[in-house]
Order: C-alpha cells, then structure tokens, then sequence
C-alpha cells in the first residue's frame, strides 16, 4: 500500500491501541483511570497526542520486530521499553532497525516479577511461537517446551504488582482451542475486571495479496476506552474461560475496516534491474535451480507459482526459501518468456479472483524465483524503512520474515 493509504488503514484500526493518561495509575485504581476518557475525539496523530504521554510497550518474543514496526505505522505515541528475545539472528535484525537501547538478549521464563514490574509496561505485545499449535507441529499445545515462555508470563502476572493494562497476542489460527489460552484466560479472570475480544484476520483482508490467517486476541482492563472508528465487541474475560471450559467454539471477529480487494501481486513486485541489484547485495541468485522444481514435477507435489495479476500468494513461513523442503511461494523470473502456464484447479478455492481457484503448472524450461526479501516485506506490511544488515544471507532473511508477524 501507498504510505497515505497505509496510515488512513491503519488511523481506521487504531481503536485496537489503548491510550493513557499522562500520569500512570497506581495498582489500586488502574481498572477505572488506566486510559482516555471513552467519549475521547482526539486524534493518533500530531496535535490530537498533546499533553498525553506515550504507551510504555513491553514486546515479548520480540522478533525481528514486527509489533515495533506496527507500533510506528501506526502513529500512536509509544515507548519500547524492553524487547525480549533469545535468537542472536533476530537479535541483529531488531538492533540493525530499532537500536540496542530497549533489546533484551534473554529467555522469557528467566523474567523475573521484580524485572517486569521495573518495566512499569502499559501494554504487552506478543507473538509468541506458534509451533505448538500447527499441525506440523503436532499440536503439542502446553506440553511443547516452546510454550514455557507464555507459560510463564501466564503464571507470574498474578505476582506482579504492576501488571500490564492491556495485552496484544498474535498467533496462528488453532491457538483460540489451546490449553495455553485456557490458562491465559484463567490469569486474568484471577486479576479481575479484564475483557477481551478475538479476531481471524488475513493479510488479505486489508488489500496485499497474501494468504496468512492469523489469530489477535487484545484482553484489556474492562472499562477502559479506546479510539479510533469501527466498533468491537467486547467480552468479559470471565466468559471467555467459562466458554472455553465448556469446550465452546470461541467466536473470533473478523475484519474490522473494508478496504476493497486485495491488490494484483505484481504490484509488489520489484523491477528486474532492482533484483539484480538485491542479489547482487545478497550474494547469490534468487532462482530456484531446475533440478529442485523438476523433483517437484516429479512428485507431483505443490509448486506454489504465482503470476503478477494473482490476487493472493502462498503463505510465508520459516522455510521460506529453502526449497526442495518445505514450501515458498515463487514467481516467474520472465513472464512473456515463459508464456502461458497450465492450470490445475486447487483442492479447495482461496476466495475469488486471478490465482484463487488454480495452481500455475511449472514444466521444464520455465525460470521461476524466490520473493527477493523486500517484495517479501512488502507483502507483510513492512515499511520500505525497515532493512536487513548486511551480515544476514537470503535464508536468514526469509527465515526471519517468515516467522515474523504481518504489520
């Protein structure tokens, strides 16, 4: 999206963001002064923010920084606070954009009640990973240690004496079900006064042609008002674990602003002299050999091609572009010299529209590439600010974006 047409989307979806008042309530009165009055018109940007201090943000399994990039596009005051992640390659990611001053190199089960309370954080935001609730990952759900770290902030947030006043999970669809979400739930009924409300979205929803339904769920102290236009319904978290208890499929909300169909593809797309440019940066091409698409061929297995009037495109995950494993979406190096693909009808539709209904049939000859890692950005809502140092290869980059979360 256009940098305008980004902010208007996301003026449009700042209700999501809570704002607080100048001064930080104490633990006794948070539930009824914690943020603006509800009736508040002000706006996220320029004047509307005077006189009303930032959001103290706490970005837990922080990423290559994709809550911190959110943050900023959105034009709410905030302030990062700390940012907690144990990978050293994130960790030169996030440093490379966002500075050394709020990174955290540190698993989440070794915080302290005494450090997150030194924090005094407004609002966590987390994106904890989502392993343990996909199906390659067999759905271990709590018993995966890659849940300890939520785990834990599950079970020290009641200890603390100053607890957050909002929290903002992303996950992938399947956490709604979870034992892990259970257990959140249960923490902040223990609390008292929290409410909640828990969306489906897809980057498809807000116009990039991107596949990646993904789960938000934003628990809030209950009473406090948000701005911003579009409406939510808001639930008491007391429901929530009660319905979830009871084995009750949670209703998630879908999205919240129309912003018209997703764009064609090829509007992310970069011209053939800039990826020239990006591969000659990164050291190698961005072609997927012959011989890996021919195995491909041969097991009849996904190509995932796309062409630049497709309206969607497979979905980015952390064996992006790693290729003969796992899975990446791809496009033609040369589209008037490949010609006309054969079309074979996906197994089931991805709404309507060029791409959603058939799969590009590869056959030998045709030149087909990797995203090059900013086109990939660009599909996740990244700004065009946001880069890679030069330390990090292509796998590393796709990696990163395809465990990162979308803007």
């Amino acid at each position: 999206l256009a940098p305008s047409s980004r902010r208007a989307l996301l003026r449009s979806l700042s209700w999501m963001v809570p704002m607080v008042p100048e001064a930080r309530a104490t633990a006794d009165d948070a539930a009824s002064t914690a943020f603006a009055p509800e009736n508040s018109t002000d706006s996220a940007e320029g004047a509307g923010n005077a006189g009303r201090r930032p959001l103290r943000v706490l970005e837990l399994f922080a990423g290559m920084g994709g809550m911190h990039a959110a943050g900023i596009e959105s034009g709410l005051p905030m302030e990062v606070v700390a940012s907690y992640d144990v990978s050293e390659i994130c960790s030169e990611a996030y440093r490379h954009n966002y500075g050394n001053q709020s990174w955290r190199l540190k698993t989440i089960e070794r915080l302290s009640v005494e450090e997150l309370d030194s924090l005094h954080a407004d609002v966590w935001l987390m994106s904890p990973p989502c392993q343990p609730f996909t199906r390659s990952g067999k759905r271990q759900d709590h018993e995966d240690n890659r849940t300890l770290g939520l785990l834990h902030l599950v079970r020290v947030i009641g200890e603390m004496r100053h607890p957050p006043f909002a929290i903002l999970l992303e996950n992938v669809i399947g956490f709604e079900r979870s034992e892990c979400r259970k257990r959140l739930l249960r923490a902040l009924v223990a609390l008292g006064g929290w409410e909640g409300a828990e969306w489906a979205l897809d980057p498809e929803d807000f116009g990039l042609p991107n596949r990646r339904p993904r789960y938000y769920a934003l628990f809030r102290v209950a009473g406090n008002a948000y701005v911003g236009e579009g409406s939510t319904v808001w639930r008491p978290v007391s429901e929530l674990h009660r319905d979830s208890e009871s084995e009750v499929s949670p209703t998630l909300l879908g999205a919240p602003a129309e912003v018209g169909p997703p764009l064609p593809l090829g509007e992310f797309l970069q011209a053939r002299t800039a990826i020239e440019k990006e591969e000659a940066e990164l050291g190698r091409s961005l072609e997927v050999p012959q011989e890996v698409m021919q195995q491909r061929a041969d097991k009849e297995g996904r190509y995932d091609i796309h062409l630049s009037s497709d309206t969607t495109s497979a979905c980015l995950t952390k064996m992006n572009g790693k290729l003969p494993k796992g899975f990446s979406p791809l496009v033609l190096v040369d589209e008037a010299e490949a010609g006309p693909l054969e079309q074979r009808p996906k197994v089931s539709a991805q709404g309507e529209g060029p791409g959603r209904a058939t799969d590009h049939v590869w056959r030998p000859g045709v030149r087909v590439r990797y995203l090059s890692p900013i086109e990939q950005l660009r599909l996740m809502g990244y700004p065009e600010t946001y880069s890679f140092p030069p330390s990090l290869g292509f796998k590393e980059r796709a990696g990163l974006i395809g465990n990162s979360l979308n803007v």
